[in-house]
């Protein structure tokens, strides 16, 4: 830190720097103590605080400010938090053209931005009731008739009329009407779908292959010989006649026939082929040096006419008319721009590329005098992913930055975390000119720059959050649940009877299931897992491995369909990896679907309604199986299948809730965007798959406005596999990502700003190959550290754990309190047992909340390592060599109140940290990594190239 930004801060400087304020307890007291930047935050917080207080007042203050007057006359009145942020983004048009507004799931983004456009258009004239305008939404197309609705529920319908532009032909038809040439007379809606705005012709090129080969055809010695000479070939302009050219490598050669056509021969549109470059001469000299040109410019494409001739250029017969087609999104541009008033994209975070849709909002937004952007997950980790949806809503701003459109890896090394790794063989008898030359790779981290908030976000974004919304929300719960391979062999009855297949025995009119051994599952996965690693690590001695993939989602979906497994084959040689033997009985029930089984007879015993998602459904047939293990158990379930159409799903899953449904199965990505599942108070992730939108989307969908009931969400996997991997990185990845959403905590901030070594998917195929599992934090103890606490996860019946029939599962209920607890006179109790394990269940059963005593069992083990290295409040003494163990606690060392206690049980069954064991030297021709900063070092960790205008932090 520089004098002057001391200085900045009315910090003295002697033997140590001193805060004007007092530090809290257990913080650092001088700069020697920082060792993160929560330390720093701890020590400074409340001056730097109290300096952008005073320094960056925002336009709109929550606690000052009231909202807008125009609010109050909206049928359903807004909630407080909700009427804020209207206000907010109300006053940021009169600064900025565009805005963004990023809210979490079920915080009413649509009903805001309703509000938002009626404030708009009503605020511009002095009586509200006159106030008309154009305003245009671009929705998912299942969401087009919800945002219908919910203009209906907040606007007076004589104020309003809405339309629906389901393809070109219907803005031809507006077009014609010439409706949009005269005043408005109401605020008139136009909604369209997503899919359909960017929905246009096929392009084939409108240039001409020429090839004027000859063949010459002579008698030599007796025999006949020919040969071929070639004129010319090349690309014809269809407009000038001239050869098509390009820029390569400073300069100028002609397009070939690839320059067209990707490599499976269909064509490419690229920047170097849209518009011929040549020059043409004017004639207005006649000497050619003295004259004047011009650039063409003749477009190279055209709208493709299949009866005319076919992608190759062939013709083909006339075989009826051609199809008409047009995107909606190019004639919006030619014949209504600045005709709107307002333009909403909603789910922007999936317009952040460039695709076809994105280019569609773009066009919107040119059509339109202000725009708004909305999403609840902005971020998908890579800073990359922001740069053309920010360059189409400020393109000013990024122009000013020194931004030009393309300027992707400048973007990224300002405001991300770029990594080149280099490889090489070390080896005596191989030089650089042959294969020991080394091997260069520079990819991009999952990381953003926290000064992408602060350069980008923070004057045209709004921020909403749940925990805003508390007022009127209940209270959500969440964690994971971790499933042993080994379950105990019993036999499971079925309520309803199994009809006796044609060619099988005769089987018992009640049926009876199986569990599956102990070693049958684990076995059997442990053979696919080091056939799988054998295979990767042979291939990455040789180069690269194409058998990420596959071995990624095989690990995540065997354990639970093993009996679909159809094995795992090479993708280039078809050579068999994995045997199709490996394919288990489906007979059987495994421990998962037990535990399965057990949540939703918990929850429809309570009155509550539960959501299954699987994410390898289709083919693997998860949905199919989970639904006929239920409904044999008597649970009316019903399955929301990809062939429902999106515009329909709403209507289909509230029809099914009608028919009495208990358990709604579906894959995630279908609900992930705008549905509700009000009446689905319990989600169950059965499989999380590795899309962390995905996955954040669909975790919301029943915390929502409207619900009154207690919410919850599981997070379902078997433990010690891939599947607890990929949970316990899902949620490092969610912390980072919530924290460029204005969510700060230590570790999303430290996520932000060193990255995290690569996607979710690389990370998980890595971690699984190096075996290097243990080195990732429990989801258990990353969800303690978030906004909604684990530790309050309660049981529905407040039967004690002992009296249950089966085993304790993840439960929700109204928290309990601990009062439960043995009372005594001395704040010291001793509790004696044959095993420390069960001396720690015993002390228990009387020392804490009964609903947290599920817990406990369930990670006994790391209880266990945790009172043996150490926990306040618990000592273990050995009391014989027998093994015998005095467990003692004492009360006056443990929290009292509800709340700590609870934090203090909970952090007491998190999997303590292991330190990780460097890997051992080994000799030959090893692959070694090389990571390059700004100079050539050996390093075993990443060093990042720190640009002009960052700074780097190491305490």
């Amino acid at each position: 830190m520089t004098t002057a930004a001391i200085e900045s801060l009315n910090i003295t400087t002697e033997d140590e720097i001193l805060p004007l304020t007092t530090a809290p307890v257990g913080s650092p007291t001088s700069l020697d103590g920082i060792e993160s930047i929560g330390d720093y935050l701890a020590l400074f917080g409340a001056d730097l605080i109290r300096r952008l207080d005073e320094e960056y007042v925002p336009l709109h203050h929550p606690g000052r400010d009231e909202p807008l007057d125009i609010l109050d006359h909206l049928k359903r009145p807004l909630f407080s938090a909700q009427a804020h942020v209207v206000t907010a983004l109300f006053k940021g048009y009169q600064k900025n053209r565009n805005q963004l507004l990023v809210g979490m799931m079920g915080t009413g983004k649509t009903a805001m931005s309703v509000a938002m456009f009626f404030a708009l258009i009503s605020q511009q004239l002095s009586d509200w009731l006159n106030g008309v305008g154009r305003v245009i939404y671009m929705v998912p197309n299942h969401l087009i008739k919800k945002t219908k609705r919910e203009v209906g529920i907040l606007l007076d319908k004589r104020v309003f009329e809405v339309t629906f532009l389901e393809d070109y032909v219907d803005v031809i038809k507006l077009r014609d009407s010439r409706k949009m040439e005269s005043k408005p007379k109401k605020i008139e809606v136009y909604i369209i779908a997503r899919d359909t705005a960017k929905l246009g012709y096929i392009y084939e090129p409108a240039a001409t292959w020429v090839d004027r080969t000859y063949n010459k055809r002579y008698i030599r010695h007796g025999e006949e010989v020919t040969t071929s000479r070639t004129a010319f070939q090349g690309w014809k302009c269809p407009c000038c006649g001239g050869q098509l050219m390009k820029l390569e490598e400073g300069s100028i050669v002609p397009l070939e026939k690839s320059d067209f056509f990707n490599k499976h021969g269909k064509p490419a549109r690229r920047n170097d082929n849209l518009i011929c470059s040549n020059k043409v001469r004017l004639y207005k000299n006649s000497d050619p040096e003295k004259d004047d040109y011009r650039v063409c410019g003749a477009p190279l494409w055209q709208a493709k006419n299949k009866d005319r001739r076919s992608f190759s250029g062939e013709q083909r017969p006339p075989g009826g008319v051609a199809p008409r087609k047009v995107s909606p999104a190019d004639l919006l541009k030619r014949y209504f721009k600045n005709k709107f008033d307002l333009a909403i994209g909603d789910e922007c975070h999936e317009l952040t590329g460039g695709s076809a849709q994105a280019h569609a909002f773009h066009v919107l937004m040119q059509c339109s005098k202000h725009a708004l952007a909305m999403t609840g997950t902005l971020m998908n980790g890579y800073a990359s992913n922001l740069f053309e949806l920010f360059y189409r809503m400020f393109p000013n701003r990024l122009k000013e930055n020194g931004f030009k459109w393309g300027d992707v890896g400048r973007w990224v090394d300002l405001y991300g975390v770029r990594e080149k790794v280099t490889k090489i063989r070390k080896s005596d008898k191989l030089n650089s000119s042959s294969n020991g030359k080394p091997r260069v790779s520079i990819k991009e981290m999952p990381a953003a720059a926290p000064q992408l908030f602060t350069d980008m976000l923070s004057d045209v974004a709004c921020f909403i959050q749940m925990s805003d919304m508390f007022e009127v929300l209940p209270e959500l719960t969440e964690g994971p649940m971790f499933v042993p391979l080994a379950h105990d062999r019993k036999m499971i009855a079925c309520e309803t009877s199994i009809m006796r297949r044609p060619g099988t025995k005769r089987r018992p009119s009640k049926g009876m299931r199986l569990v599956a051994p102990s070693w049958y599952l684990e076995r059997n996965l442990a053979s696919v897992e080091d056939r799988l690693r054998d295979a990767v690590m042979a291939e990455l001695e040789c180069g690269q491995s194409v058998l990420m993939g596959s071995l990624l989602s095989t690990l995540l979906s065997y354990p639970d369909v093993p009996f679909n497994f159809q094995g795992v084959y090479h993708p280039d040689t078809g050579e068999e990896i994995v045997s199709p033997d490996y394919r288990l009985s489906d007979r059987v029930i495994y421990p998962k679907e037990v535990e399965l089984i057990k949540f939703v007879r918990e929850r429809v015993k309570a009155g509550r309604k539960v959501g299954v998602y699987a994410t390898f459904t289709g083919k693997l047939g998860t949905l199919q199986r989970l639904q006929m293990l239920l409904e044999e158990r008597g649970f009316k379930t019903a399955v929301l299948e990809s062939d429902i159409e999106g515009p329909e799903r709403e209507e289909w899953i509230s029809q099914r809730e009608k028919e009495g449904c208990q358990v709604l199965l579906t894959n995630p990505i279908l609900v992930s965007t705008g549905l509700d599942l009000l009446g689905f108070p319990s989600l169950f992730f059965y499989q999380t798959g590795y899309r962390l939108s995905i996955v954040r989307q669909a975790s919301r969908r029943h915390w929502r406005i409207g619900q009154k009931n207690l919410c919850e969400t599981v997070y379902c996997g078997y433990k010690d596999t891939m599947q607890e991997l990929a949970i316990n990185l899902m949620a490092a990845k969610m912390s980072a990502a919530l924290a460029l959403e204005g969510q700060f905590s230590q570790e999303g901030l430290a996520a932000l700003t060193e990255g995290s070594g690569g996607s979710l998917a690389t990370e998980l195929a890595k971690r699984f190959v190096g075996n290097d599992i243990a080195g990732v934090e429990s989801a258990e103890s990353i969800w303690g550290k978030m906004s909604i606490d684990a530790s309050k996860l309660a049981v529905v019946a407040a039967e004690p754990p002992a009296e249950q029939e089966e085993d304790d599962v993840l439960d929700i209920s109204n928290d309990h309190d601990a009062s439960a607890q043995l009372e005594s006179s001395s704040p010291i109790q001793t509790f004696y047992a044959e095993s420390l394990q069960a001396a720690i269940l015993a002390w228990a059963k009387v020392a804490i909340p009964v609903d947290l005593y599920a817990r406990v069992e369930q990670q006994l083990s790391y209880v266990e390592q945790n009172v043996l290295k150490g926990y306040a409040g618990l000592t273990a003494v050995s009391v014989s060599l027998l093994g015998d163990y005095d467990l003692v606690w004492d009360k006056a060392s443990s929290p009292s109140d509800d709340e700590s206690l609870r934090r203090w049980v909970y952090n007491l069954t998190v999997k303590p940290a292991v330190e990780r064991t460097k890997p051992s030297a080994t000799g030959g021709n090893s692959l070694e990594l090389l990571v390059e900063g700004k100079t050539v070092k050996v390093k075993t960790k990443k060093v990042y190239n720190v640009t002009e205008g960052q700074y780097a932090f190491n305490f």
